[in-house]
């Protein structure tokens, strides 16, 4: 057996960087690694520490075990920041090398820690840092019953809960209220736990879920003391809400969930899925399964639309989610017996445990970034075709073991991040998904997950006809369709959220001949990161201060006003490009957030911060401002929304534009078009109209192709000077 870096970490009471270090120098005896992946043996012993501080070699240790001291780097993994944040901080006087100015005590980096997570240093919940947060939150967008919000919200301020003990007996106390109200049953006082247990011992069904749930059939006197207040909330059962859920992964703490992927489905969205299904017919006196069920919302949701118990299954690794589905499905069903309930829900990890049985639907929200076991990681990799060498994303993994689980002509249904139709690195899980099902539904829902910020779909495969797209009903805000032709992109990506007249249009645009590329011809840089602008940069300008641009500065074709100033001191930021990148005699600077590129032309060697981005083309034959043109247009602006759906404008997205090469007197034409914009003291609205009709006509566009691209941009804000 092995141990994961996190896993020897923790039983050496290291920092994982510092077992990484020992790991390198052949200091762990039988370490190896596989795939870029460090392996420990579960036999391995800590190794003896060699630091020591220099000035206090020889003095007696101040803890129990040997004095250390930690580095930067091992501050960066306790706290989980980059090295670059880390250096910074210490610069603005955050963070402090207590061991002669230049290490860090245990001591000072615990105390560190321990305040960031209590709140009273709020560093790491001001930062986008998923590893640093902790605690627990409302998860208000689960359910819609306010009065169910009211009462965890009531549970988190009271704040009795410490401990997976305390959890289990406030979720059997809720999960009782529930029971008593679907049956009808009257009760006094909120805090019905040790009634139930003690009186009702007659329903075994429901009185072996919740002791199940309780790891036992009586409460501790302190127990239930300490929870006074908390036993006396009260909740409401609402048919078809999964209010205990609800509750648990509120009171639930926000590391763990983090650790095990668990972003748990808004109700909307669950019914978005289950309204897809039964579109597609594939409901009816079917067995369906969702392999990470969570505590059950989507078995909830089938039963509330008359989909039987009986024919319902799920599983997962988190034990008291299982016993909360459990539950869930015996307030709805009161005819399921005991056994059935532990038969068809059960505790097991899928990605290990393969069910003993395929299933006609298999569907659900399979857990998004998870972390694994160096175990875990070998047995996938020698299991799995999508556990590549590069990092697992356990919701590629699932969506190969669901299509395993599926019987012939059986429907798969998952909510997904959006990057599994178009991201690299889940090409993958494209392939052996089209390699045995075709696509039936998907539907973009954006981002619907409290906290994250990542768009996520609805996608519906049947294990039939494989690799056809074609026929695929397509749905998000504002419109559905059907796509009547399959299609594909080069690099393995689904383009499908476009109906067949714009995917031809897009098509038009990616396949003209005669092109050229910014990869490999170009030279990119991010604007100045200074770390700490409300230090460095100023809305007045003072001495030895220069112009500096932020992306709001940027316009087609223009800038404005400079507004923000700073002194060009590179050793004190952040982050900066070489500085002849700032300085060179014309570059082209753009905004990396926007709906539409954003473009303007640059001579005067200005800085800028790292909203506004820098490009120098370097394609042999063309003139820069030509580039520019090109950039600015809407065929370009078409491609990049059609094709990657984002208001970042990453660097592969720009490699990627095919840009018509042109002759010189073509190329003439249209720097003539472009400088006429930049020294117009009006409107430019008509001057660009004329030049974009001019890039259009490069491109080979039809009057249908641009007809589609004007109605896609329409009522989009241009950004022109």
């Amino acid at each position: 057996m092995y141990l994961s870096v996190s896993e020897a970490a923790e039983r050496f009471n290291l920092s994982k960087r510092r077992v990484q270090l020992l790991c390198e120098q052949g200091r762990i005896e039988g370490a190896g690694m596989v795939s870029g992946v460090w392996l420990i043996p579960d036999t391995a012993s800590k190794p003896k520490d060699l630091r020591r501080s220099p000035d206090f070699a020889e003095q007696p240790s101040l803890f129990e075990t040997e004095t250390t001291v930690l580095t930067l780097d091992d501050v960066c993994q306790s706290l989980s920041i980059a090295k670059a944040t880390a250096k910074n901080w210490v610069r603005l006087g955050k963070l402090t090398p207590d061991v002669n100015g230049k290490y860090f005590s245990p001591k000072y980096v615990d105390s560190l820690v321990a305040a960031i997570r209590s709140g009273k240093n709020d560093r790491l919940k001001s930062r986008r840092n998923k590893s640093g947060v902790s605690g627990s939150a409302l998860y208000k967008d689960y359910v819609h019953t306010q009065e169910n919000r009211d009462c965890v919200e009531a549970l988190l301020e009271l704040g009795e809960i410490h401990g997976d003990n305390d959890l289990r007996v406030t979720l059997a106390n809720l999960a009782v209220q529930a029971y008593y109200q679907s049956r009808g049953i009257e009760y006094g006082s909120n805090d019905v736990l040790v009634d139930f247990l003690a009186w009702h011992r007659d329903d075994t069904v429901f009185y072996g879920l919740i002791t199940d749930l309780l790891h036992s059939d009586a409460v501790a006197p302190e127990t239930l003391a300490r929870l006074h207040d908390t036993l006396n909330q009260g909740i409401r059962f609402v048919k078809g809400e999964d209010s205990l859920g609800f509750a648990y992964i509120s009171l639930r703490d926000l590391g763990e969930r983090k650790h095990a992927g668990a972003y748990y489905t808004p109700e909307n969205v669950v019914n978005e899925l289950i309204r897809g299904l039964y579109e597609h017919d594939a409901l009816a006196y079917k067995t369906v399964c969702d392999p990470c069920c969570g505590s059950g919302n989507f078995l909830i949701g089938l039963a509330q639309r008359g989909i039987h118990c009986a024919n319902m299954y799920g599983q997962d690794i988190d034990p008291i989610s299982v016993y909360l589905a459990r539950i869930n499905l015996a307030l709805i069903d009161p005819s399921l017996s005991l056994d059935d309930l532990r038969e068809h829900i059960v505790i097991s990890n899928t990605l290990l445990d393969k069910p003993d049985r395929c299933y006609d639907v298999v569907f659900g929200n399979p857990p998004w970034g998870s972390d694994f076991t160096a175990d875990e990681i070998i047995r996938y990799r020698s299991v799995y075709r999508t556990a590549g060498d590069a990092s697992l994303e356990s919701y590629d993994l699932f969506i190969e073991r669901a299509i395993d689980m599926l019987r012939d002509d059986g429907m798969l249904a998952f909510v997904l991040p959006e990057a599994v139709l178009s991201v690299a690195t889940h090409q993958p899980a494209r392939q052996v998904l089209l390699s045995s099902c075709s696509l039936a539904f998907v539907t973009y829902l954006g981002n619907v997950f409290s906290g994250v910020q990542s768009p996520c779909v609805v996608l519906g495969a049947a294990k039939r006809h494989a690799g056809r797209i074609a026929g695929c009903t397509v749905r998000n805000s504002d419109r559905t369709f059907i796509i009547a032709k399959d299609r594909r992109s080069d690099d393995g990506a689904l383009p499908l959220n476009m109906t067949d007249a714009e995917y031809d249009c897009l098509q038009a645009i990616v396949t003209i001949d005669d092109a050229a590329y910014l990869k490999g011809n170009a030279t990119f840089a991010l604007g100045i990161v200074t770390g700490d602008n409300k230090r460095y940069v100023a809305e007045e300008r003072f001495d030895g201060c220069e112009d500096v641009l932020k992306g709001s500065d940027i316009l087609r074709y223009g800038i404005k006003p400079a507004s923000h100033y700073l002194r060009f001191e590179p050793d004190l930021f952040q982050q900066v490009a070489p500085v002849e990148v700032y300085r060179a005699p014309e570059k082209l600077l753009y905004r990396f957030i926007s709906e539409v590129p954003v473009f303007a032309y640059d001579d005067a060697q200005t800085l800028s911060l790292n909203s506004c981005n820098i490009l120098i083309p370097r394609i042999p034959g063309l003139d820069m401002k030509y580039v520019l043109a090109i950039l600015n247009s809407s065929p370009v602006a078409y491609m990049l929304m059609q094709q990657y759906h984002s208001v970042k404008l990453l660097r592969s997205h720009l490699e990627s534009i095919p840009i018509p090469m042109a002759s010189d007197a073509v190329q003439a034409d249209i720097v003539r078009q472009v400088n006429r914009i930049m020294r117009a003291s009006g409107s430019v609205e008509t001057l660009y109209d004329e030049l974009d009709e001019t890039i259009m006509q490069l491109y080979g566009l039809s009057r249908r192709h641009i007809a589609t691209i004007r109605k896609t941009l329409e009522g989009r804000n241009l950004l022109l000077r």
